[in-house]
Protein backbone atom coordinates (compact mmCIF):
# COMPACT_ATOMS: atom_id res chain seq x y z
CA UNK A 1 0.00 0.00 0.00
CA UNK A 2 1.43 3.38 -0.99
CA UNK A 3 1.62 6.09 1.68
CA UNK A 4 -0.21 8.79 -0.33
CA UNK A 5 -3.30 6.59 -0.68
CA UNK A 6 -3.23 5.80 3.04
CA UNK A 7 -2.96 9.51 3.92
CA UNK A 8 -5.86 10.39 1.63
CA UNK A 9 -7.96 7.58 3.07
CA UNK A 10 -7.27 8.75 6.64
CA UNK A 11 -8.02 12.39 5.74
CA UNK A 12 -11.33 11.43 4.13
CA UNK A 13 -12.35 9.34 7.14
CA UNK A 14 -11.59 12.27 9.47
CA UNK A 15 -14.02 14.37 7.37
CA UNK A 16 -16.61 11.55 7.38
CA UNK A 17 -16.26 11.06 3.63
CA UNK A 18 -17.28 7.52 2.74
CA UNK A 19 -14.48 5.83 0.81
CA UNK A 20 -12.71 2.55 0.16
CA UNK A 21 -8.97 1.90 0.15
CA UNK A 22 -7.68 -0.94 -2.01
CA UNK A 23 -4.88 -2.13 -4.24
CA UNK A 24 -5.34 -2.90 -7.91
CA UNK A 25 -2.88 -3.52 -10.72
CA UNK A 26 0.24 -2.43 -8.80
CA UNK A 27 -1.31 0.77 -7.47
CA UNK A 28 -3.18 1.91 -4.39
CA UNK A 29 -6.47 3.67 -4.82
CA UNK A 30 -9.02 5.49 -2.74
CA UNK A 31 -12.53 5.33 -4.19
CA UNK A 32 -15.36 7.63 -3.24
CA UNK A 33 -18.65 8.63 -4.85
CA UNK A 34 -20.44 11.97 -4.96
CA UNK A 35 -23.50 13.50 -6.51
CA UNK A 36 -24.11 17.10 -7.47
CA UNK A 37 -26.88 19.42 -8.54
CA UNK A 38 -26.47 18.43 -12.19
CA UNK A 39 -25.52 14.77 -11.93
CA UNK A 40 -26.79 11.77 -10.01
CA UNK A 41 -23.51 10.14 -8.95
CA UNK A 42 -19.94 9.64 -10.08
CA UNK A 43 -17.12 7.55 -8.69
CA UNK A 44 -13.87 9.39 -8.09
CA UNK A 45 -10.59 7.49 -7.86
CA UNK A 46 -7.42 8.80 -6.22
CA UNK A 47 -4.58 6.66 -7.61
CA UNK A 48 -1.02 6.34 -6.35
CA UNK A 49 1.68 4.04 -7.73
CA UNK A 50 4.88 5.28 -6.06
CA UNK A 51 6.11 5.85 -2.53
CA UNK A 52 6.01 9.63 -3.02
CA UNK A 53 2.98 11.90 -2.85
CA UNK A 54 2.11 11.73 -6.54
CA UNK A 55 -1.61 11.16 -6.88
CA UNK A 56 -3.89 11.14 -9.88
CA UNK A 57 -7.63 11.80 -9.61
CA UNK A 58 -9.69 10.02 -12.27
CA UNK A 59 -13.41 10.12 -12.98
CA UNK A 60 -14.41 7.59 -15.62
CA UNK A 61 -17.53 7.67 -17.72
CA UNK A 62 -18.61 11.22 -16.91
CA UNK A 63 -20.77 11.20 -20.06
CA UNK A 64 -21.48 8.42 -22.54
CA UNK A 65 -22.22 9.57 -26.08
CA UNK A 66 -23.24 8.13 -29.47
CA UNK A 67 -20.33 7.78 -31.94
CA UNK A 68 -21.79 10.34 -34.35
CA UNK A 69 -21.37 13.07 -31.68
CA UNK A 70 -17.62 12.52 -31.31
CA UNK A 71 -16.58 15.70 -33.14
CA UNK A 72 -18.95 17.86 -31.06
CA UNK A 73 -17.68 16.28 -27.83
CA UNK A 74 -14.08 17.01 -28.84
CA UNK A 75 -15.03 20.67 -29.29
CA UNK A 76 -16.78 20.81 -25.93
CA UNK A 77 -13.92 19.07 -24.12
CA UNK A 78 -11.45 21.53 -25.64
CA UNK A 79 -13.59 24.45 -24.42
CA UNK A 80 -13.76 22.95 -20.93
CA UNK A 81 -10.02 22.27 -20.90
CA UNK A 82 -9.36 25.94 -21.67
CA UNK A 83 -11.73 27.01 -18.89
CA UNK A 84 -10.36 24.66 -16.19
CA UNK A 85 -6.57 24.71 -16.37
CA UNK A 86 -6.02 22.08 -13.68
CA UNK A 87 -8.74 19.67 -14.83
CA UNK A 88 -8.59 17.77 -18.09
CA UNK A 89 -11.53 16.30 -19.97
CA UNK A 90 -10.48 13.44 -22.22
CA UNK A 91 -12.41 11.27 -24.63
CA UNK A 92 -12.11 7.52 -24.93
CA UNK A 93 -13.32 7.08 -28.53
CA UNK A 94 -13.40 3.28 -28.24
CA UNK A 95 -15.85 3.38 -25.32
CA UNK A 96 -17.58 6.63 -26.39
CA UNK A 97 -17.16 8.23 -22.97
CA UNK A 98 -15.75 11.44 -21.56
CA UNK A 99 -13.46 11.11 -18.54
CA UNK A 100 -12.01 13.75 -16.24
CA UNK A 101 -8.44 13.81 -14.91
CA UNK A 102 -6.70 15.92 -12.29
CA UNK A 103 -3.29 15.52 -10.62
CA UNK A 104 -1.69 16.39 -7.31
CA UNK A 105 1.84 17.72 -7.50
CA UNK A 106 4.43 15.26 -6.27
CA UNK A 107 6.05 17.82 -3.97
CA UNK A 108 2.84 18.31 -1.99
CA UNK A 109 3.40 18.32 1.79
CA UNK A 110 -0.08 17.40 3.04
CA UNK A 111 -1.48 15.08 0.40
CA UNK A 112 -4.61 14.29 2.46
CA UNK A 113 -5.71 17.92 2.75
CA UNK A 114 -4.86 18.60 -0.89
CA UNK A 115 -6.92 15.57 -1.96
CA UNK A 116 -9.89 16.92 0.03
CA UNK A 117 -9.59 20.25 -1.79
CA UNK A 118 -9.26 18.48 -5.14
CA UNK A 119 -12.38 16.44 -4.39
CA UNK A 120 -14.40 19.59 -3.69
CA UNK A 121 -13.08 21.25 -6.86
CA UNK A 122 -13.72 18.16 -8.98
CA UNK A 123 -17.36 17.93 -7.87
CA UNK A 124 -17.85 21.66 -8.53
CA UNK A 125 -16.26 21.39 -11.98
CA UNK A 126 -18.40 18.37 -12.82
CA UNK A 127 -21.51 20.22 -11.67
CA UNK A 128 -20.71 23.07 -14.08
CA UNK A 129 -19.45 20.89 -16.95
CA UNK A 130 -21.90 18.02 -17.19
CA UNK A 131 -24.78 20.16 -18.55
CA UNK A 132 -22.48 21.37 -21.37
CA UNK A 133 -21.33 17.85 -22.10
CA UNK A 134 -24.92 16.60 -22.12
CA UNK A 135 -25.93 19.39 -24.48
CA UNK A 136 -23.10 18.43 -26.84
CA UNK A 137 -24.21 14.81 -26.60
CA UNK A 138 -27.91 15.26 -27.27
CA UNK A 139 -28.65 18.75 -28.68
Amino acid sequence: MYQAAERIYEAFLRKNIKCKLREKGGMSLVETAFSGRNFASVSLYFLSNTDGNDVALRVSGVVKFPPERLARLYETCNELNRKYRYAKFVIDPEKNVVNMEMDIASSCENVGAVAEELLVRAVAILDESIPRLMQATWA
